[in-house]
């Protein structure tokens, strides 16, 4: 389609283009050649009659330009592909589809390894691309290229649907040989060393961290790790414990030599929604994931 002597399958280039900074990721994700890819960014070149992409060592940083077009680019490709083209069957058994997801090791343990072990009997050429969340995998959700985001309700968006997967509560975790094995009272738990995990660069607080903090829980914080699955690590050999959501706790028991105690003291309550970009609701496929992830999560 051509509007205005503009390709519009150039602009859907160079959204990836900005997105990657690869001209080699580019053409994996759009299945074009690297050639064809170079052709396009040097015809989008001659009609905005910018550089848009600059090489800079390994990668293409985007100019001002592409950065101020970026954002309309994504918005009138989200229109195009959820409002205006009509949604095809999908057929679960013959799709080669690759969703993308967001979630924390602990959805992915909990529930998303069972979503992937029916999804292979399923559908057995789909692929998914699972990421941990952060502001860049925020950005993406919002931009519509996550197909669907498992989080809390501290971090889930508003303005976009989301569903109640399952519910959790918290537990202690101590190593089995240490001070606390034999079980922990409220004080023994606020004067313990603690381990916390936290979450990408900026270190995103835990919902468990966001609950004592507005609380008033005082505790002192003895290592910080970057998630869920270390948590076990920090507490063996050592008087350490650690608040982990009661499903992962039982999970990491089996595997570590730990002990899991119910939390002494009031947490929150753990929900875990499942979220998806509120373009997409016509979209086939996102609904035959969003069914299978139900299903799954029931039968916790």
């Amino acid at each position: 389609m051509r509007f205005d002597r503009l390709d519009l399958n150039l602009l859907a280039a160079l959204d990836v283009l900005v997105e990657t900074q690869s001209v080699t990721e580019t053409a994996r994700r759009l299945n074009l050649s690297q050639p064809s890819v170079s052709a396009a960014l040097a015809r989008l070149r001659d009609y905005f009659g910018d550089e848009l992409l600059v090489q800079i060592g390994r990668k293409m940083v985007p100019t001002a330009k592409a950065r101020e077009l970026a954002p309309a680019i994504k918005e009138m490709l989200n229109i195009v592909r959820f409002r205006i083209t009509p949604s095809d069957e999908y057929d679960a058994a013959q799709s080669r589809r690759r969703f993308r997801i967001v979630a924390s090791d602990y959805a992915f343990d909990v529930l998303l390894s069972r979503v992937l072990a029916r999804a292979e009997a399923l559908s057995p050429h789909v692929a998914f691309d699972i990421s941990p969340p952060g502001p860049q995998r925020t950005r993406q959700f919002q931009d519509g290229d996550i197909d669907v985001m498992i989080t809390v309700a501290d971090y889930a968006f508003e303005d976009h649907p989301h569903q109640l997967l399952f519910s959790d509560e918290d537990a202690v975790i101590c190593w089995n040989r240490g001070a606390f094995a034999d079980g922990i009272d409220a004080g023994q738990f606020l004067s313990a060393s603690h381990a916390v995990a936290v979450f990408g660069q900026e270190q995103m607080p835990t919902v468990t961290e966001l609950h004592f903090d507005a609380t008033g829980v005082k505790r002192h914080v003895a290592v910080r790790v970057p998630s869920f699955a270390a948590l076990p690590g920090a507490v063996v050999g050592t008087n350490r414990i650690a608040t982990l959501h009661r499903r992962h706790a039982e999970i990491f028991s089996a595997l570590h030599p730990i002990r899991a105690h119910p939390l002494p003291i009031r947490g929150p309550e753990i929900r875990e929604f499942m979220q998806w970009h509120r373009l997409r609701r016509n979209d086939a496929g996102l609904h035959w994931l969003t069914e299978l992830l139900k299903a799954e999560a029931a039968s916790l």
